[in-house]
């Protein structure tokens, strides 16, 4: 084992990475956006750019540590921790994490209205409702490849990540997240199934879709990207952990 990387005890900013880390799978977990011990989420470890951390194959993540993440190098190699990995999970994050530097934390889901959402043509309208336009002109779309085990379906979804990418709507299967930290990965993520619901709620009414000029949409994500909104957020949502699921830390 490598362990130029293993946080040493006085290595807080590494530690509370982890455990920040950490707390997206306990909060997903709380908030319903898991699927069974599917889904995967990835962030870059501090310092380095050439691996990243990944959560196991088999915790649920209700119970999930930041002392069980797995460090993985981009050529696979487990650096630290015990267990494997789902092999899409290596596949589609490798993939993404190599084409776009900015991406520090990817979130892949099956959150079930962001997915119900994924299996209709017009997918997410960015123009129906406040939290969907947090998403406006930063959506893209990948045809559904089957399980993502080769290489070349890891490059295609990272092909469809443009610079201003934010969400990525794999059709028929699910979605993923790219964020610069953790909060903001979860910021998206919590918005992006709220905004699914609110789309799938509407639609179920029959009525048409009222609709905002572009220009509304557009002024409302510069908004929204340019508030201090998502630290906020992941802190309460911490707090919320640490009363109804604390020890995502140990």
């Amino acid at each position: 084992m490598d362990t130029e990387l293993v946080p040493a005890a006085g290595d807080v900013g590494l530690l509370e990475a982890r455990a920040e880390f950490a707390a997206a799978f306990r909060a997903a977990s709380l908030h319903g956006f898991t699927e069974g011990i599917d889904n995967h989420f990835s962030l870059m470890v501090p310092g380095a750019e050439d691996r990243f951390w990944l959560n196991p194959f088999g915790p649920d993540w209700s119970e999930l540590r930041a002392s069980e993440l797995l460090t993985v190098t981009r050529d696979g190699d487990l650096v630290e921790g015990d267990g494997a990995w789902e092999r899409s999970a290596f596949v589609i994050h490798r993939a993404v994490h190599l084409a776009r530097p900015r991406a520090r934390c990817v979130f892949h889901t099956h959150m079930p209205y962001a997915t119900a959402v994924s299996m209709t043509e017009t997918g997410l309208d960015t123009r129906a409702s406040q939290n969907a336009m947090l998403f406006h002109g930063r959506i893209a779309r990948v045809p559904f490849g089957g399980i993502a085990h080769d290489a070349d379906q890891g490059s295609d979804i990272a092909a469809a990540v443009g610079a201003d990418t934010a969400v990525v709507f794999l059709d028929n299967h699910g979605v993923l997240v790219i964020g610069a930290s953790v909060a903001d990965a979860w910021h998206m993520l919590y918005f992006l199934e709220r905004a699914c619901r609110m789309q799938v709620l509407a639609r179920s009414t029959g009525d048409p879709l009222v609709r905002v000029p572009a220009a509304v949409a557009q002024q409302t994500a510069d908004r929204w990207a340019s508030s201090a909104h998502a630290e906020a957020l992941f802190a309460a949502v911490r707090r919320e952990l640490d009363r109804r699921l604390p020890g995502y830390d140990g």
